[in-house]
């Protein structure tokens, strides 16, 4: 690839003939990222907008935090370097992203509950049980929504899946609050 293409694919706007911002080259060909450019990557933003959706969260604003969870979470549903050549070498990074994901989404779900935001919360905790089918949190936001929407057939049977799964897949009993939510749902039959 010539620099000229690279400028053409990295800075489109650059006008012919001008000095590109970060792409460097010598009399004989060899050209070179300039590593004191100003250089931005989504990480940087993944990072400042945890950060933001933490202190949003921690103080009370509930909308700011929620916003930023949801731009958080458009990084993160883009996954990560999905070229498996680099699979080792990104193991530590790969596992705290997908960490980060799982938190921004619990996070996420938490604030949307608290703010009686039923159909966000329902969308997010389907999303959680999509990446995790074994998530206790979300299986039980899910029946607590269907109970709260009067959706006692949609409570049961969300129940009844995740508590056949916790025993058929993992040989699990339910939990004192499963069960304890068991006797809610029972109670309003």
């Amino acid at each position: 690839m010539t620099q000229h293409s690279l400028r053409r694919i990295l800075e489109p706007e650059l006008a012919t003939r001008r000095p590109s911002r970060f792409i460097r080259s010598d009399p004989n060909g060899h050209y070179w990222f300039d590593p004191s450019g100003c250089w931005w990557t989504d990480a940087e933003d993944v990072v400042l907008l945890s950060k933001s959706a933490c202190a949003a969260r921690r103080a009370g604003n509930t909308p700011a935090a929620i916003a930023s969870y949801e731009r958080l979470l458009a990084y993160y549903d883009q996954g990560f370097l999905p070229e498996e050549v680099y699979h080792d070498a990104f193991v530590p990074f790969r596992a705290a992203h997908e960490r980060g994901h799982e938190e921004a989404l619990l996070q996420l779900l938490r604030l949307h509950r608290r703010a009686g935001h039923l159909y966000e919360a329902l969308t997010c905790a389907m999303r959680i049980l999509d990446r995790d089918p074994y998530a206790e949190e979300a299986a039980t936001a899910v029946v607590e929504i269907h109970l709260q929407q009067g959706s006692l057939t949609g409570a049961v049977a969300q129940l009844e899946q995740f508590v056949r799964l916790l025993q058929e897949d993992l040989g699990v009993p339910p939990s004192p609050e499963l069960r304890a939510l068991w006797e809610r749902v029972r109670r309003a039959r």
